[in-house]
């Protein structure tokens, strides 16, 4: 019995030991300022902030106006393609559910991006938009192409559009 009690002791001891070894100097976590900076590419922003652009789209696809305004900061200003001047962030979705309103036609989109050029943590993005409207026989009703620029910053882990143009392009003038 006391061969028992002993090695029970001697393992309750090792056991103890080996604890307090994993919580040595040596195997702490290193303090955050220690540990190796990631590097984020001027290709990895710019991949992110088309993914921007093409979550921006489904929110227009599926008339997600309170998504789709989550995309721009509070002080945004631009010059979007309805109206005839600068629009804020509170004005900035009106025109999302008028692409659907007739409902003998389907809205969807194609995306042509043209440019996108990151300057230190700023995006900026440059595209066109075809606008497509198909009947119940899937033939193109209405087709409409628009050029866009915006400009992406990424704030407090988000990426916003600070600014912004559109403008509908005449493909006749202008030919890629």
């Amino acid at each position: 019995m006391n061969n028992l009690k002993l090695l029970l002791f001697f393992l309750t001891a090792l056991c103890l030991l080996g604890a307090l070894a994993g919580c040595s100097e040596n195997s702490k976590i290193p303090p955050k300022e220690d540990l190796p900076e990631q590097t984020i590419t001027k290709s990895d922003l710019e991949n992110e902030a088309w993914q921007m652009e093409e979550l921006y789209w489904k929110y227009v696809q599926n008339i997600d106006t309170v998504a789709y305004k989550t995309l721009w900061h509070d002080d945004f200003i631009g010059y979007p393609s309805f109206g005839n001047g600068v629009s804020n962030k509170t004005k900035i979705a009106s025109w999302i559910p008028d692409l659907q309103k007739d409902p003998d036609l389907k809205f969807s989109y194609i995306l042509h991006k043209k440019a996108i050029n990151a300057i230190a943590d700023v995006v900026i993005v440059f595209y066109d938009a075809d606008e497509i409207w198909t009947d119940k026989e899937e033939e193109i009703a209405k087709k409409e192409t628009f050029k866009f620029t915006h400009t992406w910053k990424k704030i407090d882990g988000q990426w916003v559009i600070l600014g912004g143009m559109a403008a509908s392009k005449n493909q006749d003038v202008l030919e890629d």
